[in-house]
């Protein structure tokens, strides 16, 4: 096993280098950004690997376009010589933990203003668009929308020359008219339009106004996609799942310990290099989950507790789920994996059986 493991490690060092050569002879390769992550032995953009990953690129000279964090996972980027003289493509910010959790420093506020998500990030904003064109007869539009079971076609005539629309609604409404339907034309709605650079959250009043939009990329115009309130509301889903099961662990944990400890304890799981902040807390729900963590790593406070389970074990399911925590709450990770899902459903059921046990 450690033979084959060097030998994917040394397949993927190859690659990078292969990318590097080609720059370095004037060319300018693309790789998907999960093909990327692959040479980094990652499957997602955390935090740690999106640094590591910048290091190497900076050491090798060499930039993304567009910034590796700011497109869709399987979506190419091109590898250029980085530019001294002219700034690097602006990556999406990622923001340290909370104080207490790993030591490090609170974001500064401009940087969180700054977080965002960006249309062409989301999978449908990717995908290949199926259209008609408006001469084509409307048996056609009707046909393509039945077999993909979509509710709309982009009318196009080029790649970048989007005319409209049609959808069931836009052929319903010209029926109940009883105007008569040949060409897609006859059935044809204006069509909203959004830029993939744009920011998600600010094109969603839009989406959910207009029901849908299409995506045109702003390095080459062409129409990249179309994301529906059906797309975003599968996107919000998975943005909020998580912090939905994060916000009631942390409940759990408040729940557990509230009761329990004095405000000494609590004080003393917090930084001693912080002693304003310290001298602050007196309750459970002023500390970090950092501090939490600490709280039940002290034999002392776990026998207080008098839980029937190991400690050891506990504090490492705790340990795995401040890490994820940090992740989805200071940096947008791209999907969240069953797996994640499931270490915070597990660690929740944990949390309910012990505070039913110590009732």
């Amino acid at each position: 096993m450690p033979d084959d493991l060097n030998a994917v490690e040394d397949a993927m060092i190859a690659e990078f280098e292969e990318v590097k050569k080609d720059v370095a002879e004037g060319r300018e390769p693309s790789r998907s950004v999960r093909e990327l992550l692959r040479w980094f032995g990652a499957r997602r953009r955390r935090a740690g690997v999106v640094e590591r990953i910048e290091a190497e690129l900076e050491a090798a000279g060499l930039c993304t376009d567009p910034h590796f964090t700011t497109t869709w996972i399987d979506a190419p980027v091109v590898f250029r010589k980085l530019d001294a003289a002219a700034p690097a493509p602006e990556a999406a910010p990622v923001v340290a933990p909370e104080p207490g959790d790993d030591g490090a420093k609170p974001a500064k506020p401009s940087d969180v203003a700054d977080m965002t998500h960006l249309v062409r990030m989301l999978e449908a904003a990717n995908r290949e668009v199926i259209s008609v064109n408006p001469q084509d007869p409307i048996e056609r539009a009707v046909t393509l929308m039945l077999a993909y079971d979509f509710s709309q076609l982009a009318v196009m005539t080029g790649p970048r020359d989007l005319k409209g629309a049609i959808s069931w609604k836009s052929i319903g409404s010209r029926l109940s008219q009883r105007n008569e339907l040949k060409q897609v034309s006859d059935a044809m709605e204006q069509a909203a339009e959004v830029s993939d650079a744009d920011s998600l959250f600010e094109v969603t009043k839009t989406v959910i106004q207009r029901e849908y939009v299409f995506v045109r990329a702003s390095a080459d115009r062409r129409i990249t996609g179309i994301v529906t309130a059906t797309d975003l509301s599968e996107q919000f889903q998975g943005l909020s799942e998580p912090f939905l099961l994060l916000g009631r662990i942390e409940n759990q944990i408040r729940r557990l310990i509230q009761d329990v400890f004095d405000v000494d304890t609590l004080r003393a799981a917090c930084d001693d290099n912080d002693p304003e902040r310290k001298a602050s807390v007196t309750k459970a729900s002023q500390l970090t989950f950092g501090e939490y963590q600490r709280i039940f790593e002290r034999e002392e406070n776990w026998a207080q507790l008098g839980f029937v389970a190991c400690r050891k074990t506990f504090c490492k399911e705790l340990d795995e789920v401040r890490k994820l925590r940090n992740e989805i709450m200071y940096f947008h990770p791209d999907v969240i994996e069953d797996g994640d899902f499931e270490q915070l459903r597990r660690f929740s059921r944990l949390l309910e059986q012990l505070d039913q046990l110590a009732g």
